[in-house]
Order: C-alpha cells, then sequence, then structure tokens
C-alpha cells in the first residue's frame, strides 16, 4: 500500500506503526534531520515522529511551519523527559478547533 505518512523514531518506540502501511524508519540520536529531509524529497506530506527528536528537528519545524506540506508531528513515545509533543498537539488541535478538546487526566 503505497502512503504518503512516515514515521520515524526508535524501532521499539514505531514498530506498531508498520501495521498501519506507512513508512516506518528507525533512526538513533543524531540521525533524525537527515531522515527526515529525505522523507520530505521523497514526498512525504505528513511525516510523525518520537518526540525525543523535537530538538533535533525545531529547526526543520520552523522551516516547514507555513508550508501546507510536509507536516511534521511529533508524538509522545515516554523517552522525553517533557512531553512537548502533546502540547503542540494540543495547541494545534485547540487553534483549528477553537476550542480545547484535551481532557485532563486522560
Amino acid at each position: 500500500m503505497a502512503s504518503n505518512i512516515a514515521v520515524v523514531g526508535r524501532k521499539e518506540d514505531i514498530l506498531p506503526f508498520l501495521a498501519a502501511g506507512v513508512e516506518v524508519c528507525y533512526i538513533k540520536e543524531g540521525e533524525s534531520e537527515k531522515v527526515v529531509t529525505e522523507l520530505i524529497k521523497k514526498g512525504m506530506k505528513v511525516i510523525f515522529f518520537s518526540e525525543e527528536f523535537l530538538p533535533e528537528l525545531e529547526e526543520l519545524m520552523k522551516h516547514y511551519q507555513s508550508e501546507t506540506f510536509p507536516c511534521l508531528v511529533p508524538f509522545f513515545s515516554g523517552r522525553a523527559r517533557t512531553k512537548l509533543g502533546i502540547e503542540r498537539t494540543r495547541r494545534m488541535i485547540k487553534k483549528a478547533a477553537g476550542a480545547d478538546i484535551f481532557i485532563e487526566g486522560v
């Protein structure tokens, strides 16, 4: 199944995404910017990545923040010390929906 969606992160964090039919790229610290840039060149429209790689991808995200595609989305993997991915997603949904629809404590 062809898809324009990719997931980037450590193998143990993203292995379940294989079942979704998306492109899965296993990476280690220091590889994320190169791998995500290659995925963008391949035409990936949505790229999810473990939030632990957020510091490495900060500049790339700023570069594409005003573009429709690619959409770079961090997800909470449990490895990062903060919940930056969750908070960023929450802000994006609040902006799109006009209200904070997250339920606290879930």
